[in-house]
């Protein structure tokens, strides 16, 4: 919305008029030169891999935590 109605300036009925694929045109159209790509599936693998999202061992369960405080 910021982009649409900020940036571009459309009026509000035009932003919520607009499809999809127009938005994406248009922040296409405005994106810098020599902006990388997204990343490919390898790159996001990888990254997940080295960075879990529930870390495993005793301090990744507050269950067993609370129980042992008692």
């Amino acid at each position: 919305m910021a982009f649409g109605l900020g940036r571009l300036g459309w009026p509000p009925a035009v932003f919520w008029a607009a499809s999809p694929r127009e938005i994406a045109a248009a922040l296409q159209a405005h994106r810098p030169a020599g902006l990388g790509q997204a990343p490919g599936r390898s790159v996001i693998e990888a990254l997940m891999a080295a960075h879990p999202d529930h870390p495993t061992g005793p301090a990744s369960n507050p269950s067993s935590e609370v129980l042992h405080a008692r």
